[in-house]
């Protein structure tokens, strides 16, 4: 792929996107996640063309469908990315900028019509037009209840949509949303062609297409000849499902791959002694949620005491290994609605204070069941947060469970207190409508504030950048003052890769890290 330099810096482009999302069209580069002047490619030399890249992912998928939300998930965009184009793209520092789409603008004061327009000349691999229709019957698709696609929530904002053109679509939304663009970066994004049959992959436009497939264990794709844009470096592109983070650690050493996904802090810190390169970007944050829904923790008291008992810097250094830095609030570090400064008052670590504040509440024996990640560095974060609540005379019974219980726990509020480790705090936007307002799609805490709900109303109806940061810092105080959930990390995730890879991009700038393997090139 080539490497062009984005003319305009990531904060401009994300003010233009207030009324504009044509101001900062992307290069390549930001699917790739870097400039041409990023460190790693200066010392690749010239692309190669050729060869096979195997890459460890470390979950299993069921479909290639964009409407499997495992395959759009941020360590499994590697792998979406190269069977299909996003419309937008996640750049450095939170801003959302055009792939697929040349612009995407709001076309009236309210932000509640939009117009999508589209680069020309896009094709799907069969040959056939990605023009305005087929945005249309994606979005359609994906929106009903068989798709089975989580972003059917999203798609559900939408009022109507008009073809213009082939190459012009305009949005009617059903409320006003100054950051709909946001919504394409994702599932709603990677424009498909519906499969043919429930064991086919949906047809994409990307560099690659597959030569074969088997669902939760490996997928083998071939190099695009008919692709729209530049071509993919490798021929071939193998991927296999290595969900155990050690055995694919020690894959990439063996050399068995080439590149694999990573999130593990040993693994970031070990990396570059055992002669492996990093492009990690500050994309998951650790937290603890609680069930406000049910006693005691349905009393802000009994919260704010677990959040005094929680000495944050100690956890990132124990299980971050000083990998990442502290977290104090919805607002991340790299997100442009950030204030100087951060979450205001985010109470320090006081586990005298705490005590008290249970004694108040009436729980001064509070015991409760935690529900975390069977993984070790679950299990390590809860046996440091269990240590810091008994300090405060709150006695923890650790429950480990597999990923899928947990997230059934979670979806279904069977739960007391648990952990929550989520890259959705990259995207500001939709962490605000979607964890903090009564019917957000991951309101997992039941948390209902009028003041914070009315705030992210304000700022979604704004399509003026400082409005908006404004009212989420006033929706964020009001998380941070009321605690349905506890801010403990933020954590780098990415990719390792071996020194025969070349074109690995620097995102450490990215809070969502989305690499395309068409960038990335086998050296001779």
């Amino acid at each position: 792929m080539k490497r062009h330099t984005l003319v305009l810096a990531s904060t401009v482009c994300t003010a233009a996107l207030a009324l504009t999302a044509s101001a900062c069209s992307a290069s390549d580069d930001t699917v790739s996640g870097g400039g041409a002047a990023t460190a790693a490619a200066e010392d690749d030399g010239p692309a190669v063309d050729g060869g096979t890249l195997r890459i460890g992912l470390d979950r299993p998928f069921t479909r290639l469908d964009p409407a499997e939300t495992t395959l759009t998930s941020m360590p499994m965009m590697i792998l979406a990315n190269a069977l299909y184009d996003p419309l937008m793209v996640n750049g450095d520092n939170g801003a959302v900028q055009p792939y697929l789409a040349k612009s995407f603008t709001a076309a009236n004061a309210d932000a509640t019509a939009w117009t999508l327009e589209l680069r020309e000349g896009v094709t799907f691999s069969d040959g056939k037009p990605l023009d305005a229709q087929a945005v249309v019957d994606h979005v359609n698709r994906l929106a009903k209840p068989e798709a089975k696609c989580s972003c059917a929530t999203d798609a559900a904002t939408i009022g109507a949509m008009t073809v213009n053109s082939p190459t012009s679509l305009g949005f009617a939304l059903k409320s006003p949303n100054a950051t709909f663009p946001g919504l394409f970066t994702r599932s709603l994004g990677y424009v498909s062609q519906a499969p043919a049959g429930a064991d086919t992959p949906a047809g994409g436009s990307g560099p690659y297409t597959v030569d074969s497939v088997q669902p939760g264990v490996s997928v083998t794709l071939n190099r695009n000849p008919s692709y729209w844009g530049a071509k993919g470096h490798a021929d071939k592109l193998v991927y296999k499902v290595l969900p155990d983070a050690d055995s694919r650690y020690q894959s990439l050493r063996s050399g068995d791959a080439d590149a694999i996904w990573a999130e593990t802090p040993a693994q970031l810190k070990q990396a570059a002694t055992d002669g492996l390169r990093v492009a990690a970007g500050p994309g998951a944050t650790s937290t603890v949620i609680f069930n406000t829904k049910v006693a005691p923790f349905d009393d802000p008291k009994v919260r704010k005491a677990l959040q005094l008992a929680v000495d944050r810097s100690a956890v990132e250094k124990v299980v971050y290994l000083d990998q990442g830095k502290v977290s104090d609030g919805p607002i991340g570090s790299a997100s442009p609605y950030r204030a100087a400064g951060g979450t205001s008052g985010y109470p320090a670590h006081d586990p005298a204070k705490a005590r008290a504040l249970l004694a108040e509440a009436g729980h001064s024996d509070l015991s409760f069941e935690y529900l975390v990640d069977s993984r070790p560095e679950g299990q390590q974060r809860a046996t440091v947060l269990q240590q810091m609540f008994a300090e405060a005379g709150v006695k923890m019974t650790i429950k480990p469970l597999d990923p899928a219980g947990l997230g059934t726990a979670m979806f279904q509020r069977k739960y007391q207190v648990m952990d929550f480790v989520t890259s959705m705090f990259g995207d500001t936007d939709t962490a605000m409508a979607s964890l903090y307002v009564p019917d957000g799609p991951y309101n997992f805490t039941g948390w209902n504030s009028p003041k914070a709900g009315q705030a992210i109303a304000a700022g979604r109806a704004t399509v003026d950048p400082a409005e908006r940061a404004r009212s989420y810092q006033e929706a964020a105080q009001e998380v941070v003052d009321d605690a349905p959930m506890l801010f403990l990390t933020e954590n780098k995730t990415g990719l390792l890769a071996s020194t025969r890879i070349g074109g690995l991009p620097d995102v450490s700038k990215r809070t969502v890290v989305n690499v395309s393997p068409a960038s990335l090139w086998v050296k001779k």
